[in-house]
């Protein structure tokens, strides 16, 4: 037998929190926190990946393991600028700062990716990507 029940359940609608005043996943209202989870979903999305928009996403996840040489630097930033300039236009990119372990040896990561971006009128808001050693992304 494939599956085990361990407790039955006494109330299957337990399981998942659906009505009112109860929800699975926290709405966003803010543009702001709406625009930092979208550019997040960009950045990390593949191209290819999304059904029906093969051109959505792009190549950072491809190339943030490419050898560490200098010319990693305007490849990552071309990859970043050109999808969200498509894609998310509401998006103001102001700066992006690309610091690897070549410049900076002690450097915990590979390569550590900021970028500060803002929409319409809003404050200037940071979105970081860490590279580490094993492999693991870290997006905060």
């Amino acid at each position: 037998m494939p599956y085990q029940v361990i407790e039955p359940l006494t109330n299957p609608a337990e399981l998942i929190p659906l009505g009112v005043g109860l929800q699975s996943f926290t709405p966003i209202y803010l543009t702001t926190d709406q625009a930092f989870e979208n550019l997040k979903t960009l950045l990390l999305t593949r191209k290819g990946e999304r059904y029906n928009q093969p051109t959505f996403g792009t190549d950072l996840l491809n190339i943030l393991f490419e050898p560490n040489t200098n010319l990693i630097k305007q490849a990552i930033n071309d990859i970043i600028k050109q999808p969200v300039a498509k894609w998310l236009s509401y998006i103001d990119i102001e700066d992006i700062n690309i610091v690897t372990s070549e410049d900076d040896p002690l450097l915990n990561y590979n390569v550590l990716i900021t970028i500060s971006f803002s929409v319409a009128q809003f404050s200037t808001q940071t979105i970081t990507i860490a590279v580490g050693d094993s492999g693991i992304i870290e997006v905060a």
